[in-house]
């Protein structure tokens, strides 16, 4: 594929130096690099509706029962085509879409008769606020975050794939702000600048008020990052540097922007209005902590919480502490020692002169400077001059009872050790003269061209938001080069920011966005279904303060959104895949959400959250899997670890990401093996167990209370007649256990389970 050196330049690194290049990004790369000398004009940016202003929308006039605006926009395009929106989806049906697109688990049997018990007018308005004030709602879309801002718990180089351990803490500020409706413009704002905002500096304190916008700033350490391990050649080692700070661009424009620059890291975009002195002043933003010629490793890139007056009395005193307890070890020593030289010469009588002093002399050389003869003596004569501490203690009892006492000391000091400081990985400037960057030409890093200053992308800008670095204050450390692109970014005149996140949540909601290139909404996406709507509800995001959970409420209040996914005759043909939405999408649960609820039905959900990943391994037969026995097993998957390399196995079988770059959308499949993992797992068999073991527990031994329970648990709702017949029959008359665990393992792989309606 590749004729030169200076070709396999232009791509990210491969195989060959450890780093894997999506089949996406090859083929966005081979094309942009096949036009790089055609001599068509530059793309036209006011050419595509991505790049324009957002701008108020007419809502249109139908002839469709709407209850929103939402649902005008929708029908207006349905009605083109003479088409409606399908009925009201019942009840049952509505709680179990909400829960799970939520929550990303199941209703309890309390909701769903708190639900269906209620009927007050605003019965299903107040069962989306209860689930929007879950503390499991900001662990299910923080997830949809972390996916689409390439966040993992390890650094991605070959099998090393080291561990990032204090990842965790970016992941927990993510469903924090969530759970909190945190404005979206402020969560962006701190997630690029977190430091300037807060004024950190590094000879300064970091005050608990600092924490999380320092924590935020992980956000532009998601990419992958194996300069800990690179141990190559010169050259090697700086294109693994350089590609930290390229994949650091990919992730900031991919996820809040919803563009790819990559191609233009060699050469003038030819998909997208982007110049390659615009990428590189992309990446000068970040050069000044990612320049390769002053790099820190990541495990450098570490903060200690609290202020400088305070770990510096920490230090003093842990260095107190540490001369205490050498000064009682020396001490102990001075006296062992001869008590050693004693004990050696009553295990030596035996020997004759000359070989006893032969013995002690070879004994008294250091042992890199003992030859080979001395190396005999001794090895002959190991059992007598081996002489451990518990060996002396025996012989001498004055030694043991000093001994004792000295362990006692060791220990009390020991104990008044301070805690050491909590630690964060944070994204922070801490040089006062940062380097000029360079554009690279043709993306080649032994290469520099002309310098280039940090700026923004020109066909985003207006006149009323253009990229401008502020007056930075006398002795400040940071450039201000990020708080000057955060403004930029989160400007209403900027025209992707409030389009990417609007059409990310649609997508979320109803399984494909507006524009279904969800990470590409630029001149080489899709083309949006609904340009009105998307305009409409981009601009209602941004009136309602940037408030998230706002959103959430506008699309679900709508008639499209609470529509029966049943099929009607004629829709395949006029729209095959549901783009105009006609009816409900039917979608089965993500891979998260299928471990979680089975956990959830099983009654082995463990709700703690936050804290540090629960470890995965590798097992012998190549599977990933976190054993049961392991602390924190049966938490919810986005706390088990996310490692680039070794993906939980039953969740990499249900499409979950091994994060490379980002995911702002799954690729469903329907394989064979998801059904031969849900039949012969341990993991299945062992949820079919413990949910067997419930039924037992709340339902006694009546059979049809058993049935009942069981579908209400797994399909949110009672048994159909049918059902109830052929799971009576599978049962049979002796009602045993083994029975049990294989029915629940059924419940567990239907439709009912794994497909919401």
């Amino acid at each position: 594929m590749f004729s030169s050196p200076e070709k396999l330049a232009r791509f990210p690194r491969t195989a060959r130096s450890g780093w894997v290049v999506t089949a996406a990004m090859a083929v966005a790369c081979l094309a942009s690099a096949s036009l790089a000398t055609a001599a068509d004009d530059p793309p036209k940016a006011e050419a595509h509706p991505a790049f324009r202003p957002v701008t108020a929308q007419k809502i249109p006039r139908v002839k469709g029962a709407a209850r929103t605006d939402v649902d005008r926009f929708i029908l207006a395009a349905l009605e083109a085509r003479m088409l409606t929106l399908s009925p009201q989806a019942d009840q049952t049906t509505l709680i179990r879409r909400v829960s799970f697109d939520l929550t990303g688990l199941p209703p309890t049997l309390t909701e769903i008769s708190l639900f269906l018990g209620d009927k007050a007018p605003d019965a299903y308005t107040k069962m989306i606020e209860r689930y929007l004030a879950s503390p499991r709602y900001g662990e299910r879309w923080g997830k949809y975050w972390l996916d689409a801002a390439g966040y993992a718990d390890s650094n991605g180089y070959f099998n090393a794939d080291s561990d990032r351990p204090l990842a965790w803490r970016y992941r927990d500020y993510v469903v924090r702000s969530f759970n909190t409706d945190k404005p979206y413009d402020q969560f962006v704002r701190e997630q690029l600048a977190g430091d300037e905002l807060v004024g950190f500096t590094p000879s300064g304190d970091i005050t608990p008020a600092m924490v999380e916008a320092l924590t935020a700033t992980h956000f532009l350490r998601n990419a992958p990052d194996g300069t800990g391990e690179s141990d190559g050649n010169p050259d090697e080692v700086r294109v693994d540097r350089f590609t930290v700070l390229e994949g650091s661009v990919q992730n900031l424009m991919n996820c809040l922007l919803g563009l790819t620059v990559q191609c233009a890291r060699c050469h003038d975009h030819k998909f997208e209005p982007i110049s390659q002195a615009e990428y590189y002043g992309l990446q000068a933003l970040l050069f000044p902590v990612y320049n390769p010629e002053r790099w820190s490793k990541p495990n450098d890139r570490l903060l200690e919480i609290g202020t400088k007056s305070d770990l510096a009395a920490r230090q003093r005193l842990n260095e107190q502490i540490d001369r205490q307890i050498k000064a009682v070890q020396s001490g102990l020593t001075s006296i062992a020692e001869p008590l050693r030289e004693q004990f050696l010469d009553e295990r030596l009588k035996t020997l004759d002169a000359p070989t006893r002093a032969a013995v002690i002399d070879a004994l008294k050389q250091p042992k890199d400077k003992r030859t080979p003869p001395q190396q005999a003596l001794l090895g002959t004569h190991e059992a007598a001059i081996k002489i451990s501490d518990d060996d002396l203690a025996k012989r001498f009892p004055e030694y043991a009872t000093l001994r004792e006492t000295v362990q006692k000391t060791i220990a009390q000091r020991e104990k008044s050790r301070p805690k050491s400081p909590e630690k964060i990985a944070a994204f922070v400037e801490t040089d006062p003269k940062p380097a000029a960057h360079h554009i690279l030409k043709r993306g080649q890093h032994t290469k520099p061209g002309e310098e280039v200053q940090p700026g923004a992308l020109a066909t985003l800008s207006t006149a009323q938001n253009r990229f401008q670095i502020a007056r930075q204050l006398p002795g400040s450390v940071t450039t201000g080069r990020r708080s000057a692109f955060a403004r930029w970014v989160i400007s209403v005149e900027n025209p992707l920011f409030a389009r990417v996140m609007v059409n990310r949540i649609w997508q979320q909601h109803f399984g494909t966005g507006i524009v279904s290139t969800t990470d590409n909404l630029g001149m080489s996406g899709s083309r949006p279904s609904h340009p009105e709507l998307l305009d409409h509800l981009a601009q209602r995001f941004a009136q309602s303060g940037w408030s998230i959970k706002q959103l959430h409420r506008l699309i679900l209040a709508s008639a499209v959104y609470q529509q029966t996914t049943t099929p009607r005759p004629g829709l395949e043909v006029i729209d095959p895949d549901n783009r105009l939405l006609a009816r409900f999408p039917l979608r089965r649960l993500d891979a998260e959400a299928i471990r979680d609820a089975m956990l959830h039905v099983s009654g082995e959900l463990d709700a703690r959250d936050s804290g540090p990943f629960v470890p995965s391994k590798r097992a012998a037969d190549g599977t990933v899997e976190i054993a049961e026995n392991t602390e924190g097993a049966f938490r919810r998957s986005l706390y088990l670890q996310q490692r680039r390399t070794q993906m939980l196995t039953f969740l990499q079988l249900f499409d979950a990401p091994s994060i490379v770059t980002t995911c702002g959308k799954r690729s469903p499949s329907t394989v064979p093996l998801q059904s031969l993992a849900l039949l012969n797992s341990e993991f299945a068999r062992a949820r079919a167990k413990a949910f067997a073991t419930r039924l037992a527990r709340e339902a006694g031994d009546d059979t049809a209370k058993r049935l009942d329970l069981a579908f209400r648990l797994t399909c949110g709702r009672p048994p159909l007649g049918d059902e109830l017949a052929l799971c009576s029959k599978f049962l049979g008359p002796k009602n045993a256990a083994s029975d049990w665990t294989g029915l629940c393992q059924m419940l567990l792989a239907s439709n009912g389970f794994l497909y919401v309606e």
